[in-house]
């Protein structure tokens, strides 16, 4: 598909295209340099100064407008007199980047200038995923430059009226870059999703097309493959970016292709896909087949009604396109019939509409292309067709054979075969410019093996480009340069869908292939668990994270902060395995968190960590802390079956007052301790609280004495008991008292305990 050639726009005055050039010369030769050097490098100040010099030169005589076009700079609508090769390099890197108008209001310093040319020396597709170097610049707040971003889906819900054909034909350009390898990265397509949302809107835009495509010259052929190429990269578009939606947009493409002319909804139903680019992935669907299977009874009748009303009756490709969608007789009399109650309302009072349809329905079922067919090669079909039947009727081969045969043509065994021919080409090429073009088939394979779930297939290419990068190979640098598109493009993507239903075994082989690659990955994978919601598919990314060791440590801050909880909870897993002692204080930030399971878990972490600084940070987190705080804490450390938390038990009961509203979590620390503890620290502790008594405070007393013996009584070790058969027959009255009282009681059953991982 190509674009239509617009006029050339009248030539600018003579200066204003001298300041115009000189402008775009020094912004692009900046925007080269602002992303090699530091700042304050001699070749980075220079560049600065220059733009600066012509960036006031440009706003000499008021604010400047720049309309950016896909290949041109005008303003006003006029432009250069001749090619600016600076200009149209400029343009290109704007449009990339969605921006339709700079306009230029004041000077700019050399700061200011490096501000804004680092966001343009941005790939776009990472400016466009945090909304854009419009947006990005709005948000600096300086208004010497302001941009006015082209919004495709926007353009694209613009009512029917003035103005729509422009802006339609501006996304067919962009789409026609986007085929030409020259495009912003899907901007084009990612409108025809928006599109897709209403099968009638998909249809005019399908019509317009073809419009499109007459006025670039092409015959009613390119037209046909044009609107093929359309819908067949609409829908692997739609399967790649929203899996989940890719129903729904096929429903609405098949009430689209129903508003079709006959003759293009042939198409798309019996053509093959396209042929792909170089590299790209195949079609991973057979749209004909699923727009087929997807047009109802109504939306046929109503085509019929349709192209009959329009043509005042039926034309021999509607006849073709009805029985190639319908060939069950019945279906079609069923779908006649409801399109000639449509028809006789459509018709209305219409004399000739009786005779019209009557010569349509006959039409529409007795069709023939015999005319179009010579008799030989008509004897040529009917033979073939009856020795097929016949080859299959012999059935001289055996049933297990025949299946074997069959099984080689799975899309398993050719993806398999696919794989180890590309394996083969890896080792064996040795061309410099043969081996980087099976790189890119391979990596394209690699991400597609991924999307479909063979992992084993995937591994070993992943294997082999990693082992090259690793390897003193002339072909070490193209495969590090593989390796970064595949941590770049959608692997991750692919890897986080597929994880929510994986095996064990597979989540294994997902977890080899991200350690293949290394910790580049990390960052992708951090984000893919911050952005995820399923619960499963967050353990096992938290899982591989974990696996990275410190490289996957700093992630730990960002995903902390996630609004999901499961996510704040991978991120306590990720603090207590790599980080340790210094994760302290990001794990008490976290037992203020809203969330109750995310406070028990930062908590248990804490508590793993063991040392006298978290018993510390814990002892001040039940002083000072928030109320529901310290609530979570006493919760936690009344339902603690750890063996590991004894220590912090102890370390609570001698550092932490018993007195006041303490008295209750002094007491409840000391039934935890009687549960978990097996060593003579904690039998000693319990002793000295048992003997310990406050004469102004008898009740308190009794309490925390009998809570004491109890405790030494749960222990059950030799020690214990001698110390309460001691305290029950030579301690004081109140002594005596609690260690009778638990002595009397029949030994509790002590529950298994349990270390946490």
């Amino acid at each position: 598909m190509t674009s239509p050639s617009a006029p050339a726009p009248e030539p600018l005055p003579a200066e204003q295209a001298a300041r115009l050039a000189e402008f775009a010369k020094a912004c692009r030769a900046a925007t080269r340099v602002v992303s090699m050097y530091p700042p304050s490098h001699p070749t980075i100040q220079g560049a600065l100064s220059r733009i600066t010099d012509a960036g006031r030169d440009a706003v000499a005589d008021g604010p400047l407008a720049i309309t950016v076009l896909p290949d041109a700079l005008t303003v006003a609508g006029r432009g250069f007199a001749k090619p600016e090769p600076a200009a149209t390099e400029l343009a290109v890197l704007l449009h990339q980047h969605l921006i339709g108008e700079m306009t230029l209001r004041e000077t700019l310093d050399n700061d200011q200038w490096h501000a804004f040319l680092s966001l343009l020396a941005k790939p776009p597709e990472e400016t466009q995923a945090t909304g854009g170097v419009a947006r990005a610049w709005a948000q600096v707040g300086d208004q010497a430059i302001t941009l006015t971003e082209i919004d495709y889906a926007e353009v694209l819900r613009e009512r029917a009226g003035t103005g729509e054909a422009a802006s339609w034909d501006r996304i067919l350009a962009t789409l026609s870059d986007e085929n030409a390898g020259t495009g912003s990265g899907g901007s084009g397509m990612a409108g025809m999703l928006e599109v897709a949302q209403d099968a009638d809107r998909l249809a005019q835009f399908a019509a317009r097309l073809q419009a499109h495509g007459r006025a670039s010259g092409d015959d009613s052929t390119q037209q046909r493959k044009s609107l093929l190429e359309m819908m067949h990269g609409l829908a692997n578009y739609a399967a790649e970016r929203q899996p989940d939606q890719l129903d729904a947009v096929l429903d609405r493409m098949a009430g689209a292709a129903a508003q079709m002319p006959p003759d293009m909804l042939l198409t798309l139903i019996t053509n093959p896909p396209p042929l792909q680019a170089s590299g790209a992935a195949a079609a991973v669907m057979d749209l004909g087949g699923e727009l087929q299977s997807r047009l109802t009874d109504e939306m046929l009748a109503k085509f019929l009604v349709d192209n009959v009303i329009a043509d005042r009756g039926a034309s021999n490709r509607l006849a073709a396109a009805f029985q190639t969608l319908v060939p069950d007789g019945n279906r079609q009399q069923e779908i006649l019939a409801a399109a000639a109650e449509q028809a006789a309302a459509q018709f209305g009072a219409d004399p000739q509409f009786k005779s019209i349809w009557n010569n349509s329905t006959q039409m529409l079922t007795t069709y023939s292309d015999s005319e179009f067919v010579s008799d030989d090669y008509a004897r040529e079909l009917t033979s073939a067709r009856t020795q097929a039947v016949a080859v299959d009727a012999v059935g001289d081969d055996p049933p297990a054979r025949v299946r074997a045969w069959v099984s080689t043509l799975s899309g398993e065994e050719v993806r398999g075969l696919d794989q180890r021919l590309l394996l083969d080409l890896l080792t064996i090429e040795t061309r410099p410019d043969a081996w980087s073009g099976v790189l890119e088939q391979a990596i394209g394979s690699i991400e597609q093996l991924v999307l479909v779930g063979d992992l084993a297939l995937a591994a070993r290419l992943v294997d082999t480009v990693v082992d090259v990068a690793k390897e003193s190979s002339p072909f070490a640098a193209p495969a590090q340069t593989g390796i970064k598109r595949l941590v770049d493009g959608p692997l991750v993507r692919h890897l986080t869908l597929f994880l929510r239903q994986a095996t064990d075994v597979e989540v294994a082989l997902a977890t080899q292939i991200c350690q293949t690659i290394g910790p580049a990955l990390v960052g992708p994978l951090a984000d893919a668990l911050a952005a995820e919601d399923n619960a499963r598919t967050v353990r096992r990314l938290r899982d591989i994270l974990i696996g990275f060791g410190a490289a996957a440590r700093r992630y730990a801050d960002e995903l902390r902060t996630s609004p999901n909880p499961a996510v704040r909870r991978a991120a306590i897993d990720l603090l207590r395995a790599l980080g340790g002692e210094a994760a302290l204080p990001d794990l008490r930030g976290l037992l203020d968190d809203a969330e109750p399971q995310v406070q028990r878990e930062a908590l248990r972490a804490i508590v793993q960590v063991g040392t006298p600084e978290a018993y510390a940070l814990l002892e001040q987190a039940l002083k000072s802390g928030q109320p529901h705080t310290r609530d979570a804490i006493l919760q936690v450390i009344g339902s603690l079956r750890d063996e590991r938390s004894a220590p912090l038990l102890v370390y609570i009961l001698t550092h932490t007052g018993h007195t006041g509203a303490l008295e209750g979590l002094y007491t409840s620390t000391i039934e935890s301790l009687g549960r978990v503890a097996v060593d003579e620290r904690s039998v000693a502790t319990l002793k000295d609280i048992l003997y310990r008594g406050e004469w102004y405070a008898p009740g308190r007393t009794a309490r925390i004495r009998a809570a004491a013996a109890r405790a030494l009584r749960g222990i059950g070790l030799p020690s214990a008991e001698r110390a309460l058969t001691e305290a029950a027959g030579q301690g004081s009255g109140g002594v005596k008292r609690a260690a009778r009282a638990a002595l009397a009681e029949p030994p509790p059953t002590r529950p298994s305990l349990r270390r946490t991982q």
